[in-house]
């Protein structure tokens, strides 16, 4: 007979576990229906509300704030202030603070000259009409008049939303009243150039609607069905008397608790039940199968319990597994026990109401009214408590008033001290910062203080930085100082040798050639000494320039053409790459051609011989563009932030030719004339790159 009873039993068990699993293969199944259903859904609600009214109203109400904003920055105008526009239009300001993160715009008057562009918001100014980089385009113009007149210049929902323009405009003299009383000014003579690109119209659009976050009805569908049923099943085993699997303990619980289970799993589904399908983008994954074992799991185990209705009768359910019964019950026959009891425990009561007295005593009694933040709160209760009091003329509420008086000063006097300690603690890591203690933490809460936090935050690593530079300065220093000696000392060395070996020679043929050596030497001194002082000159900003329009390609061939000799010693291949027409910089002629041979000479001296060396011009965004790129014949272990420095060279055991200048002058000389140049490394790959602002064409006289 226990034989057949288990074998029941199991297969019961095994009919609820196929039960729930068939239940949950059907919504995994379902996935990728569900999914396309759901992107449906949000799709057609994007679309929609593109063309939406408050939407497209938000346009016109914008080009009102700008308008007013301004006319309240000039002179000899009625104008009004930032505060009056918010107060005449706080719901357009509202309107208008949540669309400027994400509109690119610009203003123009009636003649066509720019007034104002959005570069301070997005970083992208709307430089012309063609909204090649946007999704939405908008022009809005208002004639002397103030009348306005709108076209979508470029939008998927050109049609519908031009449609829904027209009929705003129509009415927007009445729309502006409504919302404004007449007080904002009418923009006249103005045109306000809309763009939007398509994440910024997402990101906007997604504060006033929500996109694929509900799920969509065929979820909520295939989940009823599915929970129906597991219902039923559930409802048809527990009722059976052959499978014997309805009556466990863990099927007995209150109906409170099953309630309680319910409504939380419902409520969950309701708020997730779209993540918990779309997350994947319809595919699902071993955690899907576990969710929706669960919920079916839970399905079944709340529709078993409930069943026990039909088998035990609703009067013996209501009174055996409902915890409010069960309460009544307890209440009902608890009551003349609990009335004894009152009567036992009024003297607990008035004990412990009277060593409350004594501690209200003892707090009132230690109060020190000599402490300045003691008698600053001590006034502010008075102060409060006599406002109050002359609105409380009743007797109970002036009972009220001094409990609320007495609670309000420990109230204050708990948070004074709060903010006291912030205050130490703060004031602790501060003089341990300038004790010098640039790694001092502050791990605690410190309440309205709190913000000063990050800004302690923000000066250590200043103060870090400031270090950093300091140390990197004097590393800088005193590795100048030892460059410049040795430069310098070695052509000077030379010279007093072959000075004095000319005094003891008497061979002519070897004075010559000792006089050779030294003219060579003092030239090298002279150049290292005139790039110093060229250096110098730059550094200081003391330098005379003789601005002119310079094409940049021509001198450029000028001064490759010139040092084709060393270019061959060096057995480098150059390859340019130039435009045919002129690019054109204002820049001195000289600086510039300084700036060209030291790049050319610096890789002449560098490059691997055999080698090609590139070198581009080009005229990009506004900006003239040279680059050259060549392979350095040594490894490159220098750091490109430091080989522009006076008298580094990326040859450290400074056995080449060479005064270590070179191309701090490029750096000085480019900047002096507001350009900018950096170099970059690559493996042994040497790239300089210098940008100058072209010269406008209609501008252009050379």
């Amino acid at each position: 007979m226990d034989t057949k009873l288990k074998s029941r039993r199991k297969l019961g068990i095994f009919l609820i576990i196929v039960t729930i699993l068939s239940a949950a293969y059907v919504m995994l199944y379902n996935y990728d229906v569900i999914y396309e259903k759901a992107v449906e859904e949000a799709q057609k609600t994007y679309t929609t509300s593109l063309s939406d009214r408050e939407y497209l109203e938000s346009f016109l109400e914008f080009s009102y704030i700008l308008y007013n904003q301004e006319i309240s920055s000039k002179t000899g105008e009625a104008k009004m202030s930032q505060d009056e526009i918010n107060d005449v239009a706080d719901v357009w300001m509202e309107d208008y603070e949540a669309l400027y993160p994400y509109l690119d715009y610009r203003i123009e008057d009636g003649s066509g000259t720019v007034l104002g562009r959005s570069t301070a918001n997005t970083g992208n100014g709307l430089t012309d009409d063609s909204f090649k980089e946007y999704a939405f385009g908008m022009v809005l113009t208002y004639d002397e008049h103030g009348n306005p007149d709108v076209k979508v210049v470029k939008s998927g929902e050109k049609t519908a939303q031009s449609i829904v323009l027209r009929k705003i405009i129509d009415n927007w003299s009445e729309t502006v009243e409504d919302a404004t009383h007449g007080e904002l000014k009418t923009p006249k003579n103005r045109t306000y150039i809309y763009g939007m690109k398509k994440s910024s119209i997402e990101q906007y659009l997604n504060q006033w609607y929500w996109f694929g976050d509900e799920a969509p009805n065929d979820a909520w569908y295939m989940m009823l069905v599915c929970m129906a049923a597991v219902c039923v099943a559930a409802w048809i085993f527990a009722q059976s008397e052959t499978l014997k699997i309805g009556g466990g303990k863990i099927f007995r619980q209150p109906f409170e608790v099953v309630f309680v289970v319910a409504s939380i799993t419902l409520g969950i589904l309701d708020d997730k039940l779209n993540w918990i399908i779309t997350r994947e983008e319809g595919l699902p994954q071993p955690m899907d199968f576990a969710i929706w074992v669960g919920v079916f799991a839970v399905t079944y185990w709340v529709t078993t319990c409930i069943s026990a209705v039909q088998k035990i009768g609703l009067r013996k359910y209501v009174t055996e597994r409902t915890l409010v019964w069960r309460l009544w019950k307890a209440l009902r026959e608890e009551a003349p026990a609990a009335a004894e009891r009152v009567g036992r425990d009024g003297g607990r009561l008035y004990r412990k109401v009277k060593k409350l007295a004594n501690r209200v005593y003892e707090i009132v009694t230690d109060i020190d009214f000599t402490d300045k933040g003691s008698k600053a709160i001590l006034r502010i209760v008075l102060v409060n408590f006599i406002i109050l009091a002359v609105t409380s003329v009743w007797v109970y509420g002036i009972m009220a008033l001094i409990i609320y008086s007495a609670i309000l000063y420990f109230v204050l006097k708990k948070y004074f001290n709060e903010v006291k300690r912030n205050y130490h603690r703060l004031l602790e890591a501060t003089n341990e910062i300038a004790d010098g203690n640039l790694d001092v933490e502050i791990d605690e809460n410190l309440g309205v203080f709190e913000p000063f936090k990050e800004e302690i935050e923000k000066i250590q690593s200043g103060f870090k930085k400031a270090v950093d530079e300091e140390v990197k300065s004097q590393r800088m220093k005193t590795e100048l100082v030892t460059n410049v000696s040795h430069d310098l000392k070695t052509p000077l060395t030379a010279i007093i040798t072959y000075v004095n070996l000319l005094k003891i020679e008497q061979d002519p043929e070897r004075q010559k050639e000792y006089i050779n050596v030294l003219d060579r030497k003092s030239l090298r001194l002279k150049a290292l000494i005139e790039d110093l002082f060229e250096i110098s000159k730059a550094s200081s900003k003391s330098v005379n320039l003789n601005i002119a329009n310079i094409d940049i390609v021509n001198l450029l061939k000028q001064v490759k053409l010139e040092m084709e000799e060393k270019i061959t010693e060096a057995n480098l291949d150059f390859r340019l790459d130039i435009p045919e027409d002129k690019v054109i910089v204002a820049l001195d002629g000289q600086k510039t051609y300084r700036i060209f041979e030291n790049l050319i000479g610096n890789a002449a001296k560098y490059a691997m011989p055999h080698t090609r060396v590139y070198v581009k011009i080009a005229a990009e965004d506004g900006d003239a563009v040279f680059q050259m790129k060549n392979v350095s014949a040594n490894e490159l272990t220098f750091n490109p932030e430091e080989i522009t420095e006076r008298f580094v060279r990326g040859d450290s055991s400074r056995n080449t030719e060479g005064s270590g200048l070179g191309l701090a002058i490029v750096k000085s000389f480019v900047e002096i004339q507001k350009g900018k140049f950096w170099i970059e490394t690559e493996a042994d790959l040497f790239k300089a790159e210098i940008r100058w602002k072209l010269v406008d064409k209609k501008d252009d006289i050379a």
